[in-house]
This record gives structure tokens, sequence and C-alpha cells, in this order.
């Protein structure tokens, strides 16, 4: 074993120790990953409106939950990341003003590896290797244009745990690979069946989550 890798496992240790202590068992960085492409567009209303009951409910402050909201079709946008806005006001108001961002694709490979790479790190507010619960709500319309697994499988490895939220035209096998168990599975008929499963992802969300904290040689 290389002194590198050593000196990670060894800080990663420290942290999971740090992790058990009370004050920080209410901590969360949740991503929701919207599916923006055109043929979701119908869905703008009640995706808006689940994200806002959330975050009513959230403990947000930048020391307990933090949120961060990601657009994707063609290719992933940022609307905002984990450390764009501290308060629960800021989110609420940032969430009325959600757009639809269009595209002819629906890229859910691509976009679930952009949120690995890009959002849930430490220079997007990520704070992971300090041992807070990495969460993940996908929200999609349908069957993705690209491949899942590889991505799926850094996710994973990354120690995120993922809700598969499909909605309208969403493949259910799609879903199955993508959810990290099978009660995080969710295909609803319509988007607006959204809203009845609200109350259960904040329950879960503010529940205790038991985590492991992920050897990470070499992110950023």
């Amino acid at each position: 074993m290389s002194l590198e890798v050593f000196t990670v496992q060894f800080v990663n240790c420290l942290l999971y120790l740090y992790h058990l202590d009370d004050e920080g068992r209410n901590k969360r960085d949740i991503v929701f990953l919207l599916d923006g492409s055109d043929d979701s567009r119908n869905g703008l209303p009640a995706i808006r409106e689940f994200i806002r009951r959330m975050a009513e409910e959230l403990d947000i402050d930048k020391d307990k939950v933090q949120v961060a909201v990601i657009l994707y079709s063609d290719d992933a946008t940022v609307y905002f990341n984990l450390k764009t806005h501290r308060s629960k006001k800021a989110i609420i108001y940032a969430v009325r003003s959600l757009y639809h961002k269009g595209g002819r694709l629906r890229n859910t490979g691509a976009a679930l590896q952009f949120v690995n790479d890009h959002v849930f790190t430490a220079s997007s507010g990520s704070r992971s290797l300090e041992g807070v619960p990495q969460i993940l709500f996908l929200l999609t319309g349908g069957k993705s244009d690209d491949e899942v697994s590889v991505a799926v499988s850094a996710l994973k490895k990354t120690g995120v745990l993922t809700f598969a939220i499909g909605m309208k035209n969403a493949a259910r096998e799609e879903l199955q690979k993508i959810a990290s168990s099978s009660s995080f599975l969710f295909n609803l008929p319509v988007f607006g069946e959204l809203l009845s499963i609200q109350p259960k992802m904040a329950a879960f969300v503010q529940a205790e989550i038991q985590t492991e904290l992920p050897i990470l040689v070499g992110k950023k």
C-alpha cells in the first residue's frame, strides 16, 4: 500500500469517527437532477412544486442541509450548486424561477456522470469527506438516450444514495439500475403524482442515515 493511499484511508477513518458525533447527524447534501428535455416540458410545474415542498421541510443551513439543482437534456447544466444558497428562503426563491431547459435528447447517463464528477465534489460544496450523506433525486420523464450503467457504478463507489423517480414514459428496468435499492425506486404514471410521494421523500431525508465514507484518491 502506498503512503498516499494509507494517508487517505487514515484521514477517512478519523472523519468517519467525527461523523458519529451527534452534531453531524442532521447534515445532508441533496442534489435534484431534473429531466429538462422537450418531452418533459409539461412536468415542470409539478417538479418545481415538489422541490419547493421538500425545501420547506428541510433544515437548510450552511452547517446542516445543502441543496443543489441540476437540469439536463442533451447535456447537463447547473442551476445552482450545493454552496450557492445558504438559506431556505433563498432556495425557495430560486426554485420559483426554475425554467425548462429544453433539448431533443434525454442523456440521463451523461447527466449522472456530470453530477458525480462536478457536483458531488468538494469544490462544489460537497461534504462527503466529512461523512455527510450524499443524496441524489433523479426525476425523469422517459427512457434515457444513452447508457447509464457506467455513471451509476461511479455514483455507488462515491457512496451516493440515489432515488430514481420515473414518470410518464420512464423505463422501469433503467430505474432499477439507477436506484440505490428497490425502496428508492418510484415509477409514476404522471408528473402530478410526484406530490403524493413528497412526504415520504422528506421523511427519509430527515431520518438518521448511516453512511460509510468512500476511499477517494485523487477526486477534488
